[in-house]
């Protein structure tokens, strides 16, 4: 997912260097031994196009995350997907493989920590793409709400933990003080 404004890093936060590297290229190596698909949804589709992989927009454009898993969930070729924002370097890919392992019975599998969920590092099943069509066409546009009407596995903190630091694996690079504080953690984990 590479498709916010990006507003309070003033460049599109994709790009930020961490480690030497931008953040979407860190999180496409970590991708690329796991998946047989990767695609990007992006509204910038030329900003991206250096990295080989599809690249989709919003169907329904400009309707922030919302709009952008619904795009995934419509354009990738499986039926089960990991969704990431392009700000989470440090995702822990065994973690991710734990997720994708629960999905089956569940539209979602989604993490949550200090009792916030984390839609934009989840697992999705395409069976849940009739809400997400459902809730753009209605104009309910917060993410965290439609889990209301999902039916998600939400996977506590202290289930997470076994995959390391929830702090680190969720970290967000999403302004210049998150930038600083990345480099530091890049320096043990990249």
């Amino acid at each position: 997912m590479a498709g916010g404004r990006s507003s309070r890093m003033k460049f599109n936060k994709a790009f930020a260097q961490v480690g030497g590297k931008p953040v979407i290229q860190i999180i496409i190596e970590k991708l690329k031994p796991v998946f047989q698909e990767i695609i990007i949804i992006s509204n910038e589709p030329q900003l991206f196009t250096s990295f080989g992989l599809p690249i989709y927009q919003d169907i329904y454009p400009y309707l922030g995350p919302v709009g952008g898993i619904h795009s995934a969930l419509v354009n990738a070729s499986y039926d089960q997907m990991f969704i990431l924002g392009c700000d989470m370097p440090f995702i822990n890919m065994q973690l991710v493989d734990y997720m994708l392992s629960k999905i089956s019975n569940y539209d979602s599998v989604v993490p949550e920590i200090d009792s916030y969920l984390q839609p934009l590092a989840a697992v999705y099943n395409r069976t849940c793409l009739p809400v997400f069509t459902e809730c753009l066409e209605h104009d309910k546009l917060k993410l965290t709400l439609i889990f209301s009407e999902l039916n998600a596995l939400v996977l506590k903190e202290d289930e997470l933990q076994k995959f390391g630091s929830v702090r680190e694996m969720f970290f967000n690079v999403n302004d210049p003080d998150a930038l600083a504080q990345a480099q530091k953690i890049a320096g043990r984990l990249l």
